[in-house]
């Protein structure tokens, strides 16, 4: 991602400042204080399982654009910044896979630094198990070549399935349901408005 030069909130040209224990991007007018803390983006992706008589099948899609246009993975996708992140995992798994789902849990996170795809240089990527309510796969044919069901024997035979997908999958089939990290409306979570916390089951 390219260096920024101007400030976004005066115009002025950018130089840079030592804030918290290194040289940061910053405006000089300390009237304005913007200070440039880096590109960072909340990725979020969702395990729907489904139980069929034969066995326990994860939803899967196919990518259909590059990068790794033809591999399958969880449905998922990009928070908007003003989006709570329960929502935006339902919302993606619905346009992706045509699937409507409710959050149980968070299951995993990923945290990775360096993009490499033209991307945000950091990223965090929350993995949530979701309960499925109603629907069969349906896909655009664009973005989304194809979508389905798949058991993790039947992956064995596919081509391309991301690693980290299969990993997610297992993790939610052995585990009880809700006991990740599952979302607390209570004292904390009503601190701020637009919070939502997520802590470890009580019960468990």
């Amino acid at each position: 991602m390219p260096t920024m030069t101007y400030c976004p909130r005066c115009a002025l040209s950018l130089t840079t400042k030592f804030d918290g224990g290194r040289d940061r991007i910053a405006c000089p007018d300390e009237s304005c204080g913007f200070i440039h803390f880096g590109d960072f983006s909340i990725g979020c992706a969702g395990v729907v399982i489904r139980e069929d008589a034969d066995a326990k099948r994860a939803l899967l899609v196919q990518r259909g654009w590059n990068p790794f246009a033809g591999s399958w993975q969880i449905p998922g996708g990009y928070a908007e910044h003003d989006e709570n992140i329960s929502l935006a995992v339902e919302r993606e798994v619905e346009e992706e896979a045509g699937i409507i789902a409710k959050v149980s849990d968070v299951i995993a996170f990923r945290h990775s630094i360096g993009g490499g795809t033209g991307g945000p240089s950091t990223n965090m990527y929350v993995i949530f198990r979701l309960n499925l309510v109603s629907g069969e796969p349906a896909y655009d044919g664009d973005e989304i070549a194809d979508a389905g069901f798949f058991s993790l024997e039947e992956m064995e035979s596919m081509e391309s399935v991301q690693g980290l997908s299969r990993w997610a999958i297992s993790k939610a089939l052995n585990t009880p349901p809700g006991s990740g990290l599952v979302f607390d409306p209570g004292e904390v979570g009503t601190i701020r408005a637009g919070w939502q916390v997520f802590g470890l089951p009580e019960d468990r």
